[in-house]
Formats: C-alpha cells, structure tokens, sequence
C-alpha cells in the first residue's frame, strides 16, 4: 500500500446503563504498508486509542503517526514496526496513560525514530520502548509533562543514538513523580545522550545507560525530597 493518508476524528458514542451514563470514544487500527500519514483527533472524556489487549499496530517503512486527544482518562496503546517513525502525541486531559512500543516484532528495526509526547494534566503513566527486538539506529525524542502531582516514566531505548530531552514540571509542593530511564547499545561518535529536567518535590528518578563510549547524562532538579540514581557504563 503506497503514499497513504489517513485522517480520523473520533466522535462519542454514549451508552446508557442503569446506573450512570458512560461516555467512549475507541479507535482501534490494524495497518499494513509504506508511506502512511495517521493523524487522531478526540476530544471528549475516556479517548481510547488501542488498548493493552488491542492496540493500534503499524507495520511498513516510513511512518507519520500524530495522536491529539483532550479530555480526561486518555489511553494510547500503540505497536510500530518499520524502519523510520516520526510522531506526536498530546494529550491535555488528568489521568492519561500511554503505552508506545516501536519494533516489537522483527518487521522492522526502528532505524530512526523521531518521537514527541506532550501531556498537561495529573496522573499521568507514559511507556515508551524503541527498538526493543533490534537496535535504532537513531532516536530523538522529547517528553514534556506539565501537572499537579503523581506521574510515572518509564522509557527504554535500546540504541547507538538516543538523544532524549524529558522536562516535568508540578505545580504542587507535594507532587511526586516517578522516572525510570534506560538507555543501552554501542555508541561511540555522538552516540548516548540523555537529559532530564524536574520541577517539584518528591521525585523517584532512576538512570541507566549502558554502551562503548559517548555516554552523557545531564540531569536538572528544583524541589525537595529528590531521590535520584544514576548509573553508567562504558
């Protein structure tokens, strides 16, 4: 399948029980091919792109995956297979979670990935995995989260390059966070980069990074009650 764009905007869907009325707003999307331009738009309360036991997968080569979503309870539950990915998800809404997996499978290694994920509201829970069968060539990727309290981090990245700038800001004295980072594979030559930058009190933060040589970790907090483990290897 070649030179494909898709755009979907998600509308409600309202089901009637007997207790309350509960609003879903699902989309679920199985593809196949190279050159797909995927752009999701929902706006609305419990936006559901994929879920853990169904998820939005893409398979082929040169992909652009964009996600909007804006209300609260946002889920995204995505798998990518192919060579090269650039994407976006914002998500401004409380209570979002995000599971985005890129090779899960040996369709594809994620030679360059190019990734961004904006979420303003509390009670976010974001799982990004790149190159996880086979390692990416090159990844760059942003993480802005701008709350009130209680998000959870986890990233994986398993590559030559990852050049990966996460930024989280609470606006609550009591807000906590929690960070782990894992960054493995051969550098050398610009390879490894990491960067974290913290605003608020209470975080967990847990670094790892691993590979021959080029390893730099550049770590920024402001607040109290910080607990932050960094551990490196050539």
């Amino acid at each position: 399948m070649q030179n494909i764009k898709k755009t979907i905007t998600a509308s409600f869907v309202l089901f009637f029980f007997s207790v309350a009325p509960v609003f879903a707003n699902d989309i679920y999307i199985q593809q196949a091919g190279d050159n797909l331009d995927l752009d999701i738009t929902q706006d609305g309360q419990n936006n559901v792109a994929g879920t853990s036991s169904t998820g939005i997968a893409l398979d082929g080569n040169t992909m652009t995956f964009n996600i909007d979503q804006v209300g609260n309870s946002n889920v995204v539950s995505a798998t990518i297979n192919g060579n090269t990915y650039t994407g976006n998800i914002d998500l401004t809404g409380d209570s979002n979670d995000v599971a985005l997996l890129c090779d899960s499978s040996d369709a594809g290694n994620c030679e360059t990935v190019s990734m961004s994920i904006d979420v303003t509201g509390d009670s976010a829970d974001v799982n990004v995995s790149i190159g996880e069968s086979a390692d990416a060539q090159s990844f760059i990727g942003t993480i802005d989260i701008t709350s009130a309290a209680d998000e959870t981090i986890t990233l994986t990245a398993d590559g030559k390059s990852a050049v990966v700038d996460i930024d989280i800001t609470n606006s609550l004295g009591s807000a906590g966070n929690t960070a782990t980072y894992d960054v493995n594979d051969d550098g050398d030559v610009n390879g490894h980069t990491l960067t974290h930058s913290h605003t608020g009190d209470g975080a967990v933060i847990n670094m790892t990074q691993s590979g021959l040589y080029d390893n730099i970790i550049n770590v920024t907090t402001s607040g109290d009650n910080a607990n932050i483990d960094i551990t490196q290897d050539d």
